[in-house]
C-alpha cells in the first residue's frame, strides 16, 4: 500500500469518527476531531502525488469541515450548514477522492456563508472604496475582494521553470475559508521580475475575513525537473489591515514553508524585491 493511500485512509477514518461524535451530540469531541482532521489533511496534502482534480476535491472537504466547526462553535447559532447529515456525505466524498470516478461534491460552498447580522445595518462604504471595480457588492451587502497579481521580484528569476502562484485564504479562527487556487504559469520574464497579470476574486466576504482574522497567502511554485514535482520557492501574505482602499501593494517575501499561523516568519532576502499586487 502506498504512503498516499495510507494517509488517505487515515483521513477518512478520522473524519468518520468526527461525524460519529457529531451525530451523538458530543459537540466538544466533534469539534476537536474535525479540527484535527482538517489540520492533518492540510499538513499532508502538499506532500502527496495527486491530480489537480483530486486536490481540489479534498480542499473542498477541508473547507466544509471548517464550516461545520464554525456551526458547532457558534454561540448565536447563525450557521446551521453544513448539517451533521451533510458531513456524513462529505466523509463519503473524501473516501472516494482517490477513485477513478469520485463522488460528486454535494454542496455549493457559496451557500455556507453566514447570513448578515440582522441587528446591524450594513456599514457605509468609505468614499475611497466607492466605485472600486474589485470590491464587488453581493446580494447580502458584503464586499468581496479582487486581487490582481502583477509580478514578483527575485534575484534569480530566470532559473525557474513554469513559475505560478498558489493562493489560499486562511483564518486563525476558522481554518481554510475556501479552496486553494493554483493560477496559470507565468509566460513573461523581465529579470529580476516574473510577470503574472492574473486576477483572482475571493469567495469570502471582507466582513468575514476581518471578523475571523483572515489573511490571503501567495505561494510561488515552480517545477523541479529532477524531482518531477512542484516546489515552493517563497511566499507572501496580505493581511486585512492592508485592505483599506483600492490600489497597488508591495508584499514582503518570506522563506518557505508558508506559515499560515503567522508565528515563524523569516524574510527571504534583504534585497528590495517584493510581490506586487493591486487591490481594486
Amino acid at each position: 500500500m502506498t504512503t498516499d493511500v495510507k494517509r488517505h485512509r487515515k483521513w477518512t477514518k478520522q473524519l468518520r469518527e468526527a461525524v460519529q461524535a457529531d451525530g451523538w451530540g458530543q459537540v466538544l469531541e466533534a469539534v476537536e476531531a474535525y479540527e484535527q482532521t482538517s489540520i492533518r489533511i492540510m499538513e499532508e496534502l502538499s506532500e502527496m502525488d495527486l491530480s489537480p482534480e483530486q486536490q481540489d476535491l479534498i480542499e473542498k472537504v477541508v473547507v466544509t469541515i471548517n464550516h461545520r466547526v464554525n456551526c458547532l462553535s457558534s454561540l448565536d447559532a447563525h450557521g446551521n450548514r453544513p448539517t451533521k447529515d451533510e458531513m456524513a456525505e462529505i466523509a463519503d466524498v473524501l473516501e472516494s477522492a482517490l477513485q477513478p470516478t469520485p463522488r460528486v461534491f454535494p454542496i455549493d460552498l457559496a451557500d455556507l456563508e453566514p447570513p448578515p447580522s440582522p441587528e446591524k445595518a450594513p456599514a457605509a462604504t468609505p468614499p475611497s472604496l466607492r466605485g472600486a471595480e474589485a470590491v464587488v457588492k453581493d446580494s447580502t451587502g458584503g464586499g468581496r475582494l479582487e486581487i490582481h497579481i502583477e509580478k514578483i521580484g527575485l534575484k534569480d528569476a530566470a532559473r525557474y521553470v513554469d513559475p505560478q502562484m498558489l493562493v489560499s485564504v486562511y483564518s486563525e479562527d476558522a481554518g481554510y475559508l475556501e479552496p486553494k487556487v493554483e493560477l496559470p504559469a507565468s509566460t513573461a520574464l523581465n529579470p529580476p521580475y516574473i510577470a503574472f497579470q492574473h486576477t483572482i476574486a475571493l469567495q469570502t466576504p471582507l466582513e468575514t475575513l476581518r471578523s475571523q482574522n483572515g489573511a490571503v497567502f501567495f505561494e510561488l511554485l515552480h517545477y523541479k525537473k529532477a524531482k518531477r514535482k512542484k516546489s515552493v520557492r517563497c511566499w507572501a501574505m496580505l493581511e486585512m489591515d492592508e485592505v483599506r482602499e483600492p490600489g497597488p501593494r508591495v508584499l514582503e517575501l518570506y522563506a518557505k514553508p508558508c506559515d499560515v499561523h503567522r508565528k515563524a516568519i523569516h524574510l527571504l532576502t534583504e534585497k528590495p524585491l517584493y510581490l506586487h499586487v493591486t487591490l481594486r
